[in-house]
């Protein structure tokens, strides 16, 4: 956090700068502790390393790979499955600070894609069952049918059918007429 005019102070009101000084000290401890950011949004975490999805029974199981060594508390996680390759209806789950979720969605097939994102960052990059250019189809299989999914909604701040948004592209969403 940069104070303009510091060593000014310094000179000229010894106390009111030992007090701005205590105030950028407690201020940069929130941040930290928070993964927030005084002058402007927190970074986005980096991309995480995989996504693997298995299916059995019309259950889904998805894991997570993060081994990132810079990644700061508070980080939180989303799956994305759609029956298209191109998301073009994405269903968008939060699974929180967890790397595993379990999905009970019947005899199904599914794409799926995670990423993750801090409280007021933007998301990172995705993570693909298989790959970004080639994602791979996952089989819920069981004789049980799956639900029809209905139109997306988006996620946080983000619009209809927008995926890999997490908790939203813009800060807040301004109310319609």
């Amino acid at each position: 956090m940069a104070i303009r005019n510091l060593a000014y102070l310094r000179e000229k009101d010894p106390r009111l700068y030992e007090t701005i000084t205590d105030l950028i000290t407690q201020v940069s401890n929130v941040a930290q502790q928070t993964n927030s950011n005084p002058n402007g949004p927190p970074s986005a975490p980096p991309a995480i390393n995989s996504i693997k999805v298995t299916g059995q029974n019309g259950f889904f199981h998805v894991a997570i790979t993060d081994q990132n060594p810079s990644v700061s508390r508070g980080i939180s996680y989303f799956v994305e499955h759609d029956s298209s390759p191109q998301f073009t209806n994405p269903q968008i789950i939060h699974i929180g600070t967890s790397r595993n979720v379990t999905l009970a969605m019947g005899d199904v097939t599914r794409y799926f894609r995670a990423y993750s994102s801090y409280q007021g960052s933007a998301p990172s990059a995705p993570a693909y069952h298989g790959s970004a250019a080639n994602p791979l189809p996952v089989s819920g299989g069981g004789s049980n049918g799956g639900p029809a999914f209905l139109p997306s909604q988006g996620s946080g701040t983000g619009s209809q059918g927008q995926g890999l948004s997490g908790f939203g592209p813009i800060p807040s969403r301004p109310m319609q007429p």
